[in-house]
């Protein structure tokens, strides 16, 4: 979901290379969030690709939130690597139905899905 990354420079090189491994199956890389630091703990920039651009945005979550929001708007597939938790915010956190939706969910994903649900209604309460 988030490409971390331990330097700006190393930017196009990662994109370039994730692009050979999906030319390689025939699949389009699609949006992608990236996230810079030296570690997971301690990101210091964050940035979103959609097709040749990289936009830098303010945070982490907003790059997985404006990713997200422009592989549906463009109708761009999931990546393969993590598909399942695309889906997961699709359907749990924006409540978004999508024509695929069937061939994606399985039952592990509807498990979580339904204990996510149950959290954010505890939550309310």
């Amino acid at each position: 979901m988030l490409l971390l990354l331990q330097t700006e420079g190393d930017i196009q090189t990662a994109i370039r290379e994730r692009q050979e491994k999906y030319d390689k199956y025939n699949l389009k890389l699609g949006p992608q969030a990236i996230v810079v630091g030296p570690g997971k703990d301690t990101i210091m920039t964050s940035y979103v690709r959609i097709n040749d651009v990289v936009y830098a945005v303010e945070n982490p979550l907003k790059a997985l939130d404006i990713t997200f929001k422009a592989m549906i708007v463009f109708d761009s597939p999931y990546h393969a690597e993590c598909r399942r938790e695309w889906f997961f915010l699709q359907t749990a956190v924006y409540g978004i139905k999508c024509r695929d939706d069937k061939k994606m969910m399985d039952p592990k994903t509807a498990e979580i899905i339904e204990d996510y649900k149950k959290f954010k209604s505890q939550q309310k309460s």
